[in-house]
């Protein structure tokens, strides 16, 4: 007979994983609770979530939502990340947090229907961030943009000044 705080459990990783598309699993052995409790409000802040999961219950809300690839990497002491549309923020946050603590490590991770590895996360990591990034085109499709405006702006008022010195020859 299946014990209903399973089914719960279950139905809550379930949620997690249909509301927040992108996770990230870490080994969090060895890490002091007081620190884990800092870590997760670090990573609400930034939108994420992090939950410290039985594994057997979590490969069976993989398997219902249909992330059967990451299921081999839920070994040992796991604890997932749930995070929505910019995850590079939230793998900040674990690298910080992973500089403080060497045995704390990424296991491996899935963001948009794609699954990586531990090196593959560290280096989402070190991406600039979403808005970051917009911030970047932004720049370069206004810089053109700047430099005509300035442009016509400069023969606009060379015009003026040329049609000033005019009316004062002949003032």
């Amino acid at each position: 007979m299946v014990k209903q705080y399973k089914v719960d459990a279950v139905s809550d990783l379930v949620q997690r994983l249909t509301a927040k598309k992108n996770i990230i699993l870490t080994n969090y052995s060895g890490i002091p609770v007081s620190a884990l409790s800092t870590l997760r409000r670090k990573l609400r802040d930034k939108g994420a979530d992090y939950k410290v999961v039985k594994n057997n219950l979590f490969i069976r809300a993989l398997r219902d939502t249909g992330y059967t690839e990451i299921d081999s990497y839920v070994k040992g002491p796991v604890a997932v990340t749930f995070t929505g549309t910019d995850p590079s923020e939230a793998a900040k946050v674990l690298k910080e947090f992973q500089k403080e603590f060497k045995q704390f490590s990424f296991t491996a991770g899935v963001i948009d229907n794609v699954t990586y590895r531990e090196e593959q996360i560290r280096t989402i990591a070190d991406l600039p961030s979403r808005e970051a990034v917009l911030a970047q085109i932004m720049g370069l499709i206004n810089g053109p943009a700047r430099g005509i405006a300035t442009g016509a702006n400069q023969i606009m008022a060379s015009l003026a000044r040329a049609i000033q010195q005019v009316g004062e020859k002949n003032g």
